[in-house]
């Protein structure tokens, strides 16, 4: 941690390097979760296999494995080629995510609002062509889906 930097700061510094070794060689992710030990998403289709400890990203043969693959520190010029965060990637075994989309069109749903945000009555979703909620479990996904049915909404699992 840098002098005077708190916790926070020092997490947002980390997450944004974490970010920017993916975007230095053209890989679209997202964090997702908590800032502290986020999801890797990638092109909003997959969770990849790794997670972060401090400054080091950890990339895992499978899911929720304990088998590391690659260690990479997440420095300002971190020290691994594209080909190499290439093949690391193929060697993991990655995990799919899950997205409600409005039938169609090309909106997602990205979360929900109230009509009384104050005491939470009336939820409605929200649905947006960027940042769609992603679910780790095709089950849950799919009981996102028929509540949404359910409200009269016609969505479709990807």
């Amino acid at each position: 941690m840098r002098k005077n930097e708190s916790l926070e700061e020092m997490v947002v510094r980390r997450n944004k390097r974490l970010k920017g070794l993916f975007s230095r060689f053209g890989i679209n992710v997202r964090l997702v979760g908590d800032e502290n030990k986020p999801a890797v998403i990638k092109d909003e289709a997959i969770v990849l296999s790794c997670y972060v400890k401090n400054f080091d990203l950890h990339f895992t043969k499978e899911p929720f494995s304990d088998e590391i693959v690659k260690t990479v520190k997440l420095k300002q010029e971190p020290e691994i080629t594209k080909f190499e965060l290439f093949e690391v990637l193929e060697l993991c075994k990655h995990r799919p995510v899950f997205k409600v989309r409005m039938d169609g069109s090309d909106l997602y749903l990205v979360g929900y609002n109230y009509l009384n945000s104050e005491d939470a009555v009336g939820r409605y979703p929200v649905f947006a062509k960027h940042k769609p909620k992603v679910y780790f479990d095709y089950e849950y996904a799919q009981s996102v889906a028929e509540n949404l049915r359910t409200d009269g909404y016609s969505v479709i699992i990807e």
